[in-house]
């Protein structure tokens, strides 16, 4: 019986293509959690926005 073993290119086009994979798996999950985190900053300064426009309008009426 023969001892058969994968060639070294194919080994190392394997390890490549699984880390390539695994990173851009992170740098997509990184893209969301920016996404999501500018959103909530967003949101945050709106919310900021408009309490300070109540704000206003009740100090101009009095």
């Amino acid at each position: 019986m023969k001892n058969r073993c994968l060639p070294a290119c194919l080994i190392l086009r394997n390890i490549a293509l699984i880390l390539t994979l695994v990173a851009g798996s992170v740098m997509l999950g990184a893209e969301i959690h920016a996404s999501a985190n500018h959103q909530h900053q967003q949101t945050q300064a709106l919310r900021k926005l408009f309490v300070y426009q109540i704000l206003v309008g009740f100090e101009q009426q009095q």
